[in-house]
């Protein structure tokens, strides 16, 4: 008995068909996004310039356009509110769904646990405790080109000078779109227009960080790419698990 409560506590809630269609638009998902970031990252490694010129591009009177923006900073501010307020809505939403042994607002235990385990793995594992804080790729405000002391350094370049909290990638890209498409994936409902929200929050967070002079294209780009990525895998490696 205790058996059949844990699997029934851990369901998904979806029919065989269903399961299958989640697990193709996975495949989707992640080859879609494997060709988009492959041709990305080569166009940056066989272009090594093109980084600093569109970094330069957000460069005026010899500063970054948003450094030292109240407004930005303000806009910057509530970003890291609202993935706060995010993250702290998951746990509360699993330890709801874990108490009551159902759905919590339409989305079942594993489904919540999908959404803590997402953003564990994205935006804290793999981006700030193994990119950001291993690779030492300097910050583009921090490189020579743009009136620093550090040598620059291409995104695939690893053993740059900065030594804690560097740029590659982006943490507060990969927390909007971790945020962005682990919803769509947990909540079906809701998919198409969190698809649709994707890109403009995608841009609205690396054109922030890239113009305060905190990251390159590159980072941000691979950032959203390796949040997808990841988000997709633990969707089917949680909620889509046989």
């Amino acid at each position: 008995m205790a058996g059949k409560a844990g699997g029934d506590l851990w369901a998904s809630g979806l029919s065989a068909a269903e399961q299958a269609s989640e697990r193709r638009l996975v495949r989707l998902v992640v080859l879609a996004a494997l060709v988009t970031g492959l041709a990305g990252a080569a166009a940056f490694a066989v272009w090594p310039d093109l980084d600093l010129s569109l970094a330069g591009s957000l460069r005026a009177d010899g500063g970054f356009l948003l450094r030292g923006s109240a407004l930005w900073s303000f806009l910057r501010d509530v970003n890291m509110v609202l993935y706060g307020l995010f993250y702290l809505a998951v746990l509360i939403g699993l330890l709801a769904a874990l108490r009551h042994r159902a759905a919590f607002f339409g989305l079942e235990p594993v489904r919540w646990l999908y959404l803590l385990l997402a953003s564990l793995a994205g935006p804290l594992l793999v981006t700030n405790i193994i990119l950001k804080d291993h690779v030492g790729r300097p910050r583009p405000r921090d490189v020579t080109e743009f009136g620093g002391t550090l040598d620059f350094h291409q995104w695939f370049e690893w053993g740059g000078k900065c030594s804690d909290n560097c740029s590659f990638v982006s943490g507060e890209v990969s927390s909007m779109v971790m945020m962005v498409t682990s919803l769509a994936f947990a909540a079906p409902r809701w998919r198409r227009p969190l698809a649709l929200a994707l890109p403009p929050a995608w841009f609205y967070a690396a054109y922030m960080r890239a113009g305060q002079g905190a990251h390159f294209p590159s980072d941000t780009f691979l950032a959203g790419i390796f949040m997808i990525l990841i988000a997709a895998l633990c969707y089917r490696w949680t909620v889509l698990a046989r």
